[in-house]
């Protein structure tokens, strides 16, 4: 499994992608400071145990990859 990060970044669409494994390492390398582990029961089965991060929405299911959003992306992308 993949992880993605969306983020808009001066109006411009930035996407980095990874292994699932390595999501804590990079985002974290990234500046994204580790909240704790989802543990929302109302999610799918794939999202459980993933990390969260401050600064971040997500995880969220992308169909082939887990997803977070920078709050800008997630602003432009829930309108």
């Amino acid at each position: 499994m993949k992880f993605r990060l969306v983020q808009n970044i001066g109006g411009r669409w930035v996407k980095t992608e990874g292994e699932a494994e390595e999501a804590l390492l990079v985002l974290g390398a990234m500046g994204y400071g580790f909240a704790r582990f989802n543990d929302n029961p109302r999610q799918r089965a794939e999202l459980q145990g993933l990390p969260i991060f401050e600064g971040l929405r997500g995880p969220m299911w992308d169909g082939d990859a887990i997803r977070y959003e920078d709050e800008e992306a997630n602003r432009i992308l829930s309108a």
